[in-house]
């Protein structure tokens, strides 16, 4: 049997852990809530930013077929056709932005021979994708940028073809993203040996 000597010494061991315990937690939930608003704060603050960027800018993006491109004549897109792909960047702000780029996020492995660039000196095909190096826009201007791809063949009935352009400044950080736009191409009735054929006599 314990004896009250034990006994109250127990309850005051137990009182001086509850006590180190609340201490421990009244020093930890002050900095785990400091940083937290902190970074809700730096959060709000970036979210702003982007929000106002987005509203003086925008990047307008079109996929269509090339008139001559269009190998079956038949006015629609299918595989082996040539198709355009279109951006028009607008700044409505007072501020430049130069060294910008262009990331189309088009999926290069359904393109090729691409060609007929307008609007820029050149582009990056890193095989995966296509980029837009060195955009400079204007105070309250505009720019296109356009280029002519062929789609690859396939198998499949149809495949699609998509581009989300994204605009990202000199240091790297993304300033606007466009809606994604997407085509439906079909599988081309003509053969390979018709292809060629056509497109040696076009071109």
């Amino acid at each position: 049997v314990e004896s009250e000597d034990d006994l109250s010494t127990l309850m005051k061991n137990n009182r001086l852990k509850l006590a180190i315990l609340i201490l421990l937690l009244g020093l930890a939930f002050p900095l785990f809530f400091s940083k937290s608003v902190h970074a809700s704060i730096i959060d709000d603050i970036k979210n702003l930013i982007s929000k106002n960027l987005q509203k003086n800018l925008s990047v307008e993006s079109t996929i269509s077929l090339v008139p001559e491109g269009d190998i079956e004549n038949n006015g629609q897109i299918d595989s082996g056709d040539i198709v355009r792909f279109s951006y028009v960047i607008t700044n409505l702000s007072n501020k430049s932005y130069s060294f910008a780029t262009l990331k189309t996020n088009i999926d290069r492995k359904s393109i090729n021979f691409i060609h007929n660039i307008q609007g820029t000196s050149g582009l990056i095909d890193d095989g995966k994708t296509i980029t837009i190096p060195n955009i400079k826009l204007e105070p309250s201007g505009s720019l296109t940028i356009s280029f002519d791809a062929r789609i690859n063949y396939y198998s499949e009935a149809t495949r699609s073809l998509s581009t989300e352009a994204e605009l990202i400044d000199s240091n790297k950080t993304p300033i606007f993203k466009a809606a994604n736009k997407q085509i439906t191409s079909k599988k081309s009735k003509l053969n390979t040996e018709d292809t060629i054929k056509r497109e040696i006599n076009q071109w």
